[in-house]
């Protein structure tokens, strides 16, 4: 019937537009939203069957002269229960485990907790994650560990510092639009999105629904350039810029414990290019290593 045609055509777009919307919501945690000459701390690699690849995230080294171990660990805020099991014994290493959360700093998110997130990325991100069959990091990370240390800002100091900046949720929104748009314009020939007519139908009509859908949102999550926000736009976006700062503080404070000779920062991965900067420019860290963890496996 050509009425049922018309309404499947829309729910697709529908569907389509959902996903960007999502990712874009989702971006700013979870993707890699640098330049194109900054390193990557995120990456989809094609496995050798259809709908097969894992999104990866890294672990990237530095020491300083004093013989201090920094590992920048990127965060996605999505992914296996495997990944995030390993990622507890990872941290388990550590002196000390900077993390990221717009919370108070005695509000400690609780393994499995219904109240683990009460934000509407944080209940998209839930809502996301049993829709893939996959592990939400706020249920699966172990915050209660005593080695963790706040390293975010509290949710008053966002509102404050976005007021300052005359800054809301849809400016900031419109600003990355504007990013990808851009950089979509400059660089024609890079790979093209995922999230395509094609590909949608073709995800919808495998055996293995789930599993083509999670391969589409992994190689997308992991496509170079997805979204792509230089360092004048991260310092004036607050959910990047500053909360940067604010981590930049707190591993300031702990590299003067002389109890801590292997300190870990947790966060996503869109704020690591400008992390690295910032302790390799002014607090004398040098790259020493680099690794890659399955974050999503897909098969």
């Amino acid at each position: 019937m050509p009425g049922d045609h018309k309404r499947f055509a829309m729910n697709i777009c529908l569907f389509q537009f959902g996903v960007r919307l999502f990712l874009l919501l989702f971006c700013i945690t979870m993707n890699p939203l640098h330049a194109q000459e900054e390193p990557e701390y995120v990456r989809f690699v094609q496995g050798n069957m259809e709908w097969e690849g894992e999104l990866q995230t890294a672990i990237v080294s530095f020491e300083n002269d004093a013989g201090i171990q920094l590992n920048l660990v990127a965060a996605v805020h999505l992914g296996d229960e495997e990944y995030y099991a390993e990622l507890n014994d990872y941290f388990r290493t550590q002196d000390a485990v900077l993390y990221e959360l717009v919370a108070e700093p005695n509000q400690v998110p609780v393994r499995g907790s219904r109240e683990s997130s009460t934000s509407l990325i944080g209940l998209i991100q839930k809502a996301m994650a049993g829709f893939l069959n996959i592990g939400f990091q706020l249920d699966e990370i172990d915050y209660t560990q005593s080695n963790f240390l706040h390293a975010d800002l509290t949710p008053s100091q966002l509102d404050e510092l976005m007021a300052s900046k005359n800054e809301n949720f849809f400016t900031m929104f419109l600003n990355l639009a504007m990013a990808q748009m851009a950089q979509q314009s400059a660089s024609a020939g890079d790979r093209l999105s995922s999230f395509n007519m094609l590909s949608l139908l073709s995800a919808m009509n495998s055996e293995n629904q789930n599993a083509a859908l999670k391969f589409l949102f992994a190689q997308e999550l992991g496509r170079s350039g997805g979204v792509i926000v230089g360092e004048e736009l991260e310092q004036q976006l607050t959910l990047l810029g500053d909360r940067n700062k604010a981590a930049l503080r707190v591993l300031g404070n702990a590299l003067q414990n002389p109890d801590f000779r292997r300190v870990s920062i947790f966060y996503g991965a869109a704020h690591m290019p400008g992390i690295e900067r910032e302790i390799s420019a002014t607090m004398g860290f040098t790259r020493t290593g680099l690794r890659w963890k399955p974050a999503w496996i897909v098969r």
